[in-house]
């Protein structure tokens, strides 16, 4: 067999190098194209791979929780961001947080030093051009949810779509030393089993200041920003407040589950900060992503006792997030339809949150090493997350194709019908280990 044959991959995010190490691992050449450090997107500041640009959470560890599940099948096909993940975890509760700069350089030495990966440092406008090298080649398109308006015009193109996005944002950082512990404590929620949460407490008028201030700040000018999409799990808290007083309270700064430390008694709206990095010097605002101008994002922190010394060290920003309607053009193998040459990973496949945009890599470069192989697709059934994404995106739903994160809502229903939630999804956790391991088989 033609061990030679090239695997290209466009963008070197999660799903970018999920897809270049599997394909390399198998023994194939791989070009992975990333544009940095000649272009960046305005979400985007370093120059490794497998850059975090929102949070610094890769959510839940539990196997009672779908992305924890998620996190368990991408193992046993040797995932190397979850590998990295767990190398550089800093505290997070039940989530797997990690040092995001400790992170993306574990990954971009690993994929470095593999002697199959070339990494070409080089905007691509063209999928044919790349195709156009080599005969016998692949294309990964894993260019994210910030692609570049070249190579979206390139999509469009091949698939004949009209442009499908929504909008994503970023929220604040601040530093540990500038934050004031008078007003502020720590704990977790529900005292589950740490303390991993900073949290800023305000009381009626303090929130009754804070809210008027944000909902009456100035934002920062967008383009193209004629069609709003804004996706739920991502909302801007300026946008959130604006449905109302209380949406706030109800959402990121509810005081349910919490007990202040020095009062004694529940606050009226709590501000949760999370560690972002392994010193745990830096922190960033749990649920806070915004589209504030820098300015107002300065005047913010005077509003929150606990921050108003905090100098903001990373703002909020708001991005485009492009992503195509997959179930039109895209096979339940993240395969283009009208070419089996081209693959498609990430976020621009319609697949939402860090763990399963790098879990779409792993099952676009399985089957596009078994489409040169000449061997059958793999489908991991939607009796495991992995085979319920395949489903989410290659199935038209009833109304609009909208981008979808790991939940167990996607996964197929139990034979015998449980009342108790947890034994319920205990019980798909078994199920979808039993699969996997049939399938590893064949893998």
């Amino acid at each position: 067999m033609n061990k030679t044959v090239k695997f290209n991959i466009i963008g070197g995010g999660l799903a970018g190098c999920e897809a270049a190490n599997y394909i390399a691992n198998k023994g194939y050449k791989v070009n992975l194209y990333e544009m940095k450090p000649d272009y960046y997107t305005p979400a985007h500041k370093s120059s490794n791979l497998a850059e975090l640009v929102c949070s610094n959470s890769l959510k839940s560890k539990l196997n009672t929780n779908a992305n924890g599940l998620l996190k368990d099948e991408m193992s046993l096909l040797g995932s190397i961001i979850l590998k990295n993940a767990r190398l550089t975890e800093i505290p997070g509760g039940k989530a797997l947080t990690v040092d995001r700069d400790a992170f993306s350089s574990l990954i971009t030495k690993e994929i470095s030093e593999n002697e199959n990966i070339s990494v070409i440092n080089q905007k691509v406008d063209s999928i044919e051009e790349i195709l156009a090298k080599d005969e016998d080649s692949y294309v990964i398109v894993s260019s994210g949810p910030l692609t570049t308006d070249e190579l979206f015009n390139d999509l469009n193109e091949i698939t004949g779509s009209e442009d499908l996005y929504f909008y994503d944002a970023v929220a604040p950082s601040i530093e540990y030393e500038d934050i004031d512990f008078t007003n502020a404590y720590l704990a977790s929620r529900y005292d589950q089993d740490d303390s991993s949460y900073i949290n800023c407490p305000l009381t009626k008028d303090e929130y009754h200041a804070f809210y008027n201030f944000l909902i009456n700040a100035k934002t920062a000018q967008l383009k193209d920003f004629e069609n709003k999409k804004v996706f739920e799990a991502c909302m801007p808290v300026e946008v959130l407040a604006k449905r109302g007083y209380d949406a706030l309270r109800f959402g990121p700064m509810r005081p349910v589950g919490l007990i202040n430390k020095h009062t004694n008694e529940r606050d009226f709206a709590v501000i949760q900060l999370r560690q972002e990095n392994k010193l745990a010097t830096i922190y960033n605002l749990v649920g806070f992503q915004t589209n504030l101008t820098f300015k107002m994002q300065d005047q913010l922190m005077s509003y929150i006792p606990a921050l108003r010394n905090c100098k903001i060290i990373r703002y909020g920003v708001m991005h485009r997030n492009t992503y195509i309607n997959a179930p039109n053009h895209l096979n339940k193998y993240f395969q283009l339809k009208k070419d089996k040459r081209i693959f498609f990973a990430g976020q621009i496949t319609g697949v939402e949150g860090y763990v399963p945009s790098a879990a779409s890599g792993l099952l676009a470069s399985i089957n596009a090493v078994r489409e040169y192989e000449n061997k059958e697709k793999i489908d991991f059934t939607r009796k495991t997350v992995l085979g319920a994404l395949q489903n989410h995106i290659s199935i038209k739903p009833n109304k609009e194709y909208l981008p979808m994160n790991a939940n167990f809502g996607i996964l197929q229903d139990l034979e015998v019908r449980m009342r108790n939630k947890q034994a319920k999804y205990e019980a798909m956790y078994k199920r979808s280990m039993d699969t996997m391991e049939e399938l590893l088989k064949d893998i």
